[in-house]
């Protein structure tokens, strides 16, 4: 099986870009106050996503890494984590912390403690550590980040030769989201549950994180199912996914539609390669991570905008058209100019200072 999975990084893509125009509607203007733009039901949910593919992707690269584990082993792998996640949310947190400051966003500078800029600095605002974010939605990179710590105590479960151990993964897993969408904390819904001041967003993450894990484990299921099979479920999981949207039946029931989803696309299939592995789709899942953390920026702009000319309704939409275009094409700047080179210039820091270290007799 390839390392890169073009479908999966394509979907990674399409769910950025449906959670950008899901925060892009989800702002109160023509109602006075009292109820979103427009509304994609339960697009909170494709963060989700997210951990899901995460945990598969790590299951895929590390899975044989894992099995015989040192702590060095370890460290190297966290350092990758790092490398991967902190260099474009350190850089583009600067961005919004001289948005603040030039108050053009409504919040101060004064409002965050020094626990606050400590936990920020760290990326901790996803753990549970009642840390006012920086940047409101990197609580998930954050509770990723929690995810990836986790890593050896999942591995094992989830990764185990008895199947009923990874299938007692599967259901420790689906009480927990459970678990989280009948706390009442959800904002948006009953799993829309971000708020640092608890654990919930850190288990919503850990329990998406490891059915992506599980979903690797039992992976072969999908393959008993014939290549016309798979593209037809390619097909039909979006469709029952955008009719469970339609219908706002249950974000439960969503959620639970990515299970099947994520698995028949880690096939690559002819559909999935077509719809999901195209060259526009897999390039948009390669900058998802910088359109993810980029684009809150430019909300207030298009606020902004219809309130400037006259606070009517095509104004805010082309006006979103336009912050839709800057946010791919900073997202684009992002990854070749922040993502790539920090990741490499943390690898190559790190590993010669730990070549420098002297060994022990």
């Amino acid at each position: 099986m390839a390392d890169d999975i073009r479908a999966l990084t394509g979907v990674r893509g399409v769910a950025a870009a449906v959670i950008v125009v899901y925060h892009f509607g989800d702002v109160q203007l023509s109602t006075g106050g009292t109820g979103s733009f427009f509304r994609i039901p339960y697009g909170y949910l494709l963060v989700d996503m997210f951990f899901m593919l995460s945990g598969y992707v790590m299951a895929l690269n590390y899975r044989e890494t894992f099995r015989h584990l040192t702590g060095k082993v370890f460290a190297s792998f966290m350092l990758k984590r790092v490398a991967r996640l902190y260099p474009a949310y350190f850089i583009i947190g600067l961005f919004y912390v001289a948005k603040i400051a030039a108050g053009l966003s409504g919040e101060k500078l004064e409002m965050y403690s020094a626990w606050d800029w400590f936990g920020n600095l760290f990326m901790l605002s996803g753990w549970g550590l009642y840390i006012f974010p920086i940047i409101g939605v990197a609580w998930a990179a954050s509770a990723e980040m929690g995810s990836y710590l986790l890593l050896p105590l999942l591995m094992p479960w989830t990764q185990s030769k008895h199947r009923w151990i990874a299938l007692l993964a599967v259901i420790a897993a689906l009480v927990g989201i459970y678990a989280v969408s009948i706390t009442g904390r959800g904002s948006g819904g009953p799993l829309d549950v971000v708020n640092g001041n608890s654990l919930y967003p850190m288990l919503r993450a850990v329990c998406g994180f490891a059915l992506g894990l599980v979903i690797f484990r039992f992976g072969d299921l999908v393959d008993h199912l014939s290549g016309t099979m798979q593209d037809i479920l390619v097909i039909a999981l979006p469709l029952a996914i955008i009719a469970v949207g339609i219908a706002e039946a249950s974000d439960r029931l969503m959620y639970l539609l990515y299970i099947p989803l994520v698995a028949v696309l880690s096939r690559d299939g002819r559909m999935a390669q077509l719809l999901f592995g195209n060259r526009l789709v897999y390039r948009l899942g390669i900058i998802s991570y910088s359109i993810y953390l980029i684009h809150p920026l430019f909300v207030s702009f298009a606020i902004r905008t219809w309130r400037h000319f006259g606070q009517v309704d095509w104004v805010y939409l082309a006006a979103s058209l336009v912050a839709f275009a800057l946010i791919w094409a900073l997202a684009e700047v992002s990854y070749r100019l922040i993502e790539m080179p920090g990741r490499n210039w943390i690898a190559r820091h790190f590993a010669r200072r730990q070549s420098e270290v002297p060994a022990k007799a």
